[in-house]
């Protein structure tokens, strides 16, 4: 009885598979949307009654926030809980600095402001937040197109051919020969 009623119940599975295609997409175009609106406009939070935000992030700030992401390394092989919280105590400085180097978002601001912003973030920012602001940061980065137009250019060199002959030779000021000395008579 029971299994004949689900099978009563149970609609065209065509309907069904796209009902889930309707339902899937639609979760996978939001995320996607989010993660554009993500990149192309930034984010805000609220750290006590300050507002901060985090802009579109330049090469520049990604390269600066980078000195302080490798910094960031957390080995937790002991069972020690000791060397836990040692871990956790080398890992906050970059983090902070980290999210500060994104806050401040400009060459010089970051080298004069970013010791200071990530003192006051460590005693404001409480663990699950400053991961939720890190977790953001880190898909602002956009890796994929990142990395898809580093690998199509390093093709386009590939494949290009080199313009200059075998034949010709540059000298050191970047002028070319008019001809060899074999060549000559």
């Amino acid at each position: 009885m029971l299994v004949g009623g689900f099978f009563e119940n149970m609609e065209n599975p065509d309907e069904i598979f796209n009902e889930f295609l309707r339902n899937n997409i639609s979760k996978e175009e939001a995320e996607k949307k989010e993660a554009d609106e993500l990149i192309h406009r930034g984010f805000y939070f609220d750290i006590g009654k300050r507002k901060w935000e985090i802009k579109p992030l330049v090469f520049g700030t990604i390269s600066h926030a980078n000195k302080y992401a490798l910094d960031l390394k957390i080995n937790l092989l002991s069972d020690d809980n000791s060397s836990v919280f040692k871990e956790i105590e080398k890992n906050i400085k970059p983090l902070m600095s980290f999210i500060a180097v994104c806050i401040l978002h400009h060459k010089w601001k970051i080298k004069l402001f970013t010791r200071i912003l990530s003192v006051y973030l460590k005693w404001k920012l409480d663990p699950s937040k400053a991961l939720k602001i890190c977790v953001a940061i880190l898909q602002m980065y956009d890796i994929k197109n990142f990395t898809t137009s580093i690998s199509l250019i390093g093709q386009m060199t590939i494949t290009k051919p080199n313009p200059k002959s075998p034949k010709e030779t540059s000298l050191v000021d970047g002028k070319t020969q008019v001809s060899s000395l074999s060549s000559e008579p």
